[in-house]
């Protein structure tokens, strides 16, 4: 979980059973539920696996997450765990040829597409997971939350450095994240992870876009102390048009036309 500075990162699926009408419209919907699993039609476009380490073709215009193969629809006892383990993650199954794949996504943004493939491998049924990439526009794309973030260790420690990590791990951090990156955003690479900045007027509307809030200053501060990995380098905006400097939680500037990070919180 180390490289999942301050991201929520849980990802949440709109698709819904439909009318068969419908889903001839839309390949990629959910036609059927077998085992719990979502199956979407084998019309579908997953495209192909991006194996060995193979980079994305330039001109690709949509992404999933292969979480597993099996013969025919995966067991229910499969779904069950990976709903455990990856929360809120978009799973479906599509079958072709009595194959059945495991998918998540799909995703327009290949940034996005990796951020999801590392959280998903880092889940052990799903440590083989691969990128698959298509060249057909999404007819159905799913709606974007943020992986989790990650609590700061406290492994080897005791006295009061136990009770301090103990203390950091009283936050939840799986209630906050930021918005999902949309075109024309300022953004900036810290720790070889992209980061979208935004002025205060937008700051609030993309967290409500997520489904949550604007965090509070104290929220920001709270989120601090509990890992390391938020990123610090530019301020925060807060609720009260606040741009706040995350290390020492003093208000360092109230210019609302200011790029700076957002950090939402869970209504």
């Amino acid at each position: 979980m180390g490289r999942w500075r301050g991201l929520v990162i849980t990802l949440i699926a709109t698709l819904g059973m439909i009318s068969s009408v419908n889903a001839a419209q839309i390949p990629c919907a959910i036609i059927d539920h077998q085992q719990d699993w979502p199956i979407i039609d084998e019309k579908c476009d997953i495209g192909n696996g991006l194996w060995g380490g193979q980079s994305p073709d330039p001109q690709s215009s949509a992404f999933w997450v292969q979480c597993g193969a099996t013969k025919g629809v995966p067991s229910r006892q499969f779904y069950q765990t990976l709903r455990q383990g990856l929360p809120n993650l978009p799973f479906q199954v599509q079958v072709r040829e009595g194959r059945g794949r495991c998918l998540i996504g799909p995703y327009q943004n290949l940034d996005v597409a990796k951020l999801v493939l590392q959280r998903v491998r880092m889940f052990g049924p799903t440590q083989q997971a691969v990128l698959r990439q298509t060249r057909q526009p999404l007819s159905q794309p799913a709606v974007i939350r943020l992986p989790p973030l990650a609590e700061t260790k406290a492994s080897n420690l005791s006295g009061p450095s136990m009770k301090a990590a103990q203390a950091k791990k009283a936050v939840n951090l799986s209630h906050f994240g930021l918005p999902e990156p949309e075109q024309g955003d300022k953004q900036y690479t810290e720790k070889a992870m992209s980061w979208v900045r935004l002025p205060y007027a937008k700051a609030e509307p993309r967290c409500q876009q997520e489904g949550m809030v604007l965090a509070s200053k104290q929220d920001l501060a709270q989120v601090a102390k509990a890992t390391d990995q938020l990123p610090v380098r530019l301020p925060y905006w807060v609720k009260g048009a606040q741009g706040i400097d995350a290390n020492t939680g003093s208000v360092v500037t109230r210019n609302k036309a200011a790029a700076l990070n957002v950090l939402c919180k869970k209504g």
